[in-house]
């Protein structure tokens, strides 16, 4: 790894911190709940205020995060095209099963963010906010994630022995679900990460093979029966497919192998 710029690192630490908190803070605050000095907290939540990262409140002396931010997020996802690609999935998948569509994207070694989302029309639906981080192994996403990390197991092991979940499956039956998603394009974690949930997800590979993104379904256990599940996991799959291809991924082997032979 190359050497870390420290006030890079503190800025960044300082951003992620207003963002999960959900309500402004002071310099002092800030300060004492990142264990920084209290000086180099105000010098950096300064200079992130005059560049528009962080808004400052002069009355009540608090920060919170700033439009900027927003505007180097849509400027990223746009940069890649990604959102604008998969929306049109997602809208047709939730239209056509009823649940909220979402996408993941992959933002390091060990989590993703959920960047766009597509609500069915039921009556009862499961929302999720835009900008949500979790690790790259919970729930379907996950296994479809382990399944072409590219990951040694003794690694995959000591990320899963990290998770929290409601009913956490043993590690060798998430080995097991792992290379089930790898020969179906997609998994389901049923009342695992949440209890009372489903989740169906696939993932979208780029051109190594590596998965970047994950498109995932998520509705209500009670509403998405074995069947159900499978059905939506492989227009998921089929989903995923059409994106990583549009996004510039290689078709999988088994479907150039069927081109050549036609």
């Amino acid at each position: 790894m190359p050497k870390e710029v420290g006030a890079v690192v503190a800025a960044t630490r300082i951003l992620r911190f207003l963002a999960s908190l959900r309500r402004p803070a002071g310099a002092t605050e800030v300060a004492r709940t990142l264990d920084l000095n209290p000086s180099t907290a105000f010098n950096i939540l300064r200079t992130l205020a005059g560049e528009g990262l962080v808004a400052f409140d002069p009355v009540a002396k608090t920060y919170a995060p700033g439009l900027g931010l927003a505007e180097l997020a849509v400027a990223s996802l746009d940069g890649i095209g990604a959102v604008r690609v998969v929306r049109p999935h997602l809208e047709a998948l939730a239209d056509r099963f009823g649940a909220t569509m979402t996408l993941w994207l992959r933002t390091g070694p060990d989590r993703v963010v959920l960047v766009d989302r597509a609500e069915g029309q039921a009556m009862v639906r499961i929302h999720m906010n835009i900008g949500q981080r979790l690790p790259l192994l919970i729930g379907a996403l996950g296994r479809c994630m382990a399944a072409h990390a590219g990951l040694p197991e003794s690694e995959l092991a000591r990320r899963y022995a990290a998770l929290r979940a409601d009913a956490l499956p043993p590690f060798r039956t998430f080995l097991r679900q792992v290379e089930q998603a790898r020969r179906d394009g997609y998994a389901v974690d049923a009342n695992n990460f949440v209890s009372g949930i489903t989740t169906v997800s696939s993932a979208v590979l780029d051109g190594t093979g590596r998965p970047v993104m994950a498109l995932s379904a998520v509705d209500l256990s009670a509403r998405l029966d074995r069947a159900a599940a499978r059905r939506l996991g492989a227009a998921l799959a089929e989903a995923a497919g059409q994106v990583g291809r549009a996004l510039g991924a290689r078709p999988p082997a088994d479907a150039t192998a069927r081109r050549k032979a036609a």
